[in-house]
């Protein structure tokens, strides 16, 4: 398999509907945390703290394959695919063991402070430089 960060997240009853099924709004905030960690992991542990520039997602397309049940303990990948000048796109997957049961891909835009467009900076494009090299 290619490269790629991997969070494990456990489902509380908080996570699910009436069904006993995570909602499915909730997958794409497992993806959000695994985005977080993702750059934390890597050093970037001050993107909260700056005031300089911010990711917003541009795109974002999820496929449910699967159901996630309370109590699972779930793994959540994220994967640099591609990258341009102001924005990146993510392969993300949810896992329960060696199952896939959802997968997304997000483009995030990079804004600066005034919410225009700006060129990511020189320390995330270093960041998804190297894990494009390591595909």
């Amino acid at each position: 398999m290619a490269n790629h960060f991997e969070f494990n997240i456990r489902v509380y009853i908080e996570d699910t509907d009436a069904g006993g099924i995570v909602y499915h709004a909730n997958h794409i905030r497992y993806m959000e945390r695994t985005r977080t960690e993702w750059l934390r992991a890597a050093g970037v542990d001050h993107y909260w703290r700056q005031k300089d520039y911010n990711f917003v997602v541009h795109k974002i397309d999820v496929k449910y394959m699967r159901p996630i049940l309370m109590d699972d303990l779930i793994t959540v990948t994220a994967r640099v695919v591609s990258c341009k000048a102001a924005s990146f796109v993510l392969q993300q997957n949810i896992y329960r063991g060696e199952i896939l049961l959802a997968s997304g891909e997000v483009e995030l835009a990079c804004l600066s402070k005034e919410m225009m467009p700006r060129r990511l900076p020189e320390e995330i494009r270093d960041l998804i430089r190297k894990e494009l090299e390591q595909d």
